[in-house]
């Protein structure tokens, strides 16, 4: 996951530092007066990456939740209460994925032996983000916007399929740890208008509740989001 993000990070801002070579004429940096378009909408689509791990101690041997990946289409409104400052909510359908091992020690007649369980998570939910926008003028075309806020997310549908496997001689099943149905976090980022309609942005979003229906499960939902767009 490092190895991925790292070069796109070098990327975002090696981008960042070109585009503010282009502020030599045009539009003030920060521009504190009303705005030209006191509303206005647009449209997003996009990729995730993300995982939801349990504490761990949960397991004795080994517990891993990988990162996997998904994809998000939704539409944001921009409520601008100066032209550098606004208030944007959203609305996404979201769906999520992830790997999952967990190896825990059982006891058999001949003594101890591992029990292996490994299998595939996804999840499909409607995010409700409601980030405060700032946003800086690279140039007359380009504006960059730094975003904060909280978010819920309604999950509509949680599916596992696991394999499992038992040491002869014992009698488990596949361990039922849930995800539970709600999550709330803080979504923060970053992004690029250009030409005024295109938009480009990377955000990461950080669960702030228990995600399992067990609190005693521990661990943390987490995800980035790559999305593009288009304001009407």
């Amino acid at each position: 996951m490092k190895s991925f993000l790292h070069p796109c990070l070098r990327a975002l801002c090696a981008l960042l530092l070109t585009l503010g070579a282009l502020h030599a004429r045009g539009a003030d940096f920060f521009d504190t007066s009303a705005p030209e378009v006191p509303f206005r909408i647009g449209a997003r689509i996009g990729v995730n990456t993300s995982n939801l791990t349990l504490d761990k101690n949960i397991f004795d041997r080994w517990n891993e939740n990988s990162w996997g990946t998904g994809f998000d289409i939704g539409a944001v409104a921009d409520i601008a209460l100066r032209d550098y400052l606004v208030i944007q909510p959203g609305f996404f359908f979201q769906s999520r994925s992830g790997n999952h091992t967990y190896v825990n020690m059982v006891t058999t007649p001949e003594g101890t032996a591992e029990m292996i369980q490994y299998g595939h998570r996804r999840s499909y939910a409607f995010n409700i983000p409601v980030v405060c926008s700032i946003r800086f003028n690279l140039s007359d075309d380009v504006r960059w916007s730094v975003d904060a806020g909280p978010y819920i997310s309604l999950i509509l549908k949680n599916s596992l399929s696991s394999t499992l496997y038992v040491p002869a001689g014992t009698e488990a099943g596949v361990t039922g740890i849930e995800p539970r149905k709600f999550d709330a976090g803080l979504k923060f980022g970053t992004g690029l208008n250009i030409l005024g309609h295109y938009y480009l942005g990377v955000h990461y979003w950080a669960g702030a509740t228990h995600p399992w229906k067990d609190s005693a499960a521990g661990g943390a939902s987490k995800a980035w989001s790559f999305t593009l767009g288009y304001d009407f």
